[in-house]
């Protein structure tokens, strides 16, 4: 980017003719020579087949250059980039198990390469790569340099060799081969990536358990796309009327119209916090209502059960914690307490002191808290101790499934 002479077009007819022109600049006189030939017919000159092999040296350094940066990079590669490579694989290696690895690793090579990285190598103005000056533009030369090195490298990365309709390209197959095998190393490796529960430290009792509200940052364009996509394939992702999905798409209603869009300006593509709020969340401080009573001893059990496993909750509550158990529940209890000192939404704080008891400071005392709940809900018939409770932990399987679902 920075040498501004740098040329690397190894076409044989634009090179032919920049030698031609260079010639006539040199000598001051015309050249007898035809202008207007063909490939074959420029590639019969010395003078150019030299200029490409010279030109093809120093384009096989720099895309060296490129690739090593490339492969370096794995570690900084976003997560989600990888993850879909991760799933790429593995769901390729079950649709077509007859598939080798390597034909596999080219179609995860063509997401990470072709869809990820080419794009930012033939365009990285475009993806505020480069610094250039206000009302500066990367000229002709620069971008066509740009675009035969993401050539050569899309050929290395799918093992495309150049054969007799570019035999002056020949001399880089060597380059090619090698750095195909340097290309399906880094795609293994790229596509190797913990699970998402593993990456963000979450299980499967994350969402219930969940006490700050998460917040996700979003456009207005995002959120009619979002929508657009739902009512498009709703039959595929609801199970009938009473899905929540289901609901929710009904009282949202149809996507804006392109007027009403219109009325955002600007605004369609500015992102701004977005604080998502379960819409069948109770008001589980009302002591009085069983219902929130029965969804605050679920928020309960799962925390118990997140630390503490058994054959049945009736054997987890009457068997004592070791002591990592214990160490863990208090860790867990102190951050908690950390999190409510820090917030300063007062009616955000008491809904959430309704589900976490500070006075729940050990196992022992969460579990009393838990078996005095299912006697009350038991005396209202909402859960059976003799089934050991299997009305409770049957909502709590539904809640994790739907959560997970969507």
């Amino acid at each position: 980017m920075e040498d501004k002479e740098l040329n690397m077009n190894i076409h044989p007819l634009e090179v032919y003719k920049a030698w031609i022109s260079r010639m006539e600049s040199e000598t001051g006189q015309a050249s007898q020579l035809p202008y207007d030939v063909t490939p074959e017919q420029a590639l019969k000159h010395k003078e150019v087949t030299d200029e490409i092999e010279n030109t093809i040296k120093k384009l096989v350094a720099i895309i060296q250059s490129f690739q090593e940066k490339i492969i370096s990079s794995v570690d900084k590669m976003p997560y989600g980039i990888r993850y879909m490579a991760m799933c790429l694989r593995k769901d390729l290696k079950e649709k077509f198990p007859e598939s080798s690895d390597e034909e596999i690793m080219k179609a995860v090579g063509n997401l990470l390469y072709y869809r990820y990285m080419n794009p930012v190598i033939t365009a990285p103005d475009s993806f505020e790569i480069v610094d250039l000056e206000a009302g500066k533009t990367m000229n002709n030369i620069q971008r066509r340099n740009l675009g035969s090195i993401a050539k050569i490298l899309q050929h290395a990365a799918s093992y495309k060799i150049f054969d007799s309709d570019a035999k002056y390209l020949a001399s880089l197959n060597a380059f090619i081969k090698s750095a195909y095998i340097k290309f399906m190393e880094f795609f293994a490796t790229a596509s190797a990536i913990e699970e998402i529960e593993d990456h963000f430290n979450m299980d499967e009792f994350s969402d219930v358990t969940m006490l700050n509200k998460p917040m996700i940052f979003i456009s207005p364009n995002e959120i009619c796309s979002t929508h657009k996509l739902l009512l498009d394939h709703q039959n595929e992702i609801t199970e009938g009327d009473n899905d929540p999905l289901t609901e929710v798409l009904s009282s949202l209603g149809p996507v804006p119209e392109e007027e009403n869009e219109q009325m955002l300006g600007g605004e369609k593509s500015t992102e701004f916090g977005l604080v998502l709020t379960n819409k069948w969340e109770l008001n589980m401080s009302d002591e009085n209502n069983t219902q929130a009573l029965f969804s605050k001893t679920k928020y309960l059990v799962v925390d118990l059960l997140r630390i503490q496993r058994g054959e049945s909750l009736t054997s987890v509550l009457h068997t004592g914690a070791n002591k990592q158990q214990q160490e863990l529940y208090r860790a867990i209890h102190s951050r908690r307490m950390a999190e409510q000192q820090g917030q300063e939404d007062e009616e955000e704080k008491n809904a959430k002191l309704s589900v976490f008891d500070p006075n729940d400071t050990t196992i022992d005392k969460l579990k009393q808290h838990i078996i005095k709940n299912l006697q009350i809900l038991e005396t209202h018939k909402m859960v059976t101790a003799t089934e050991d409770y299997q009305e409770l932990l049957t909502r709590i399987a539904r809640d994790i499934c739907i959560q997970r679902k969507y």
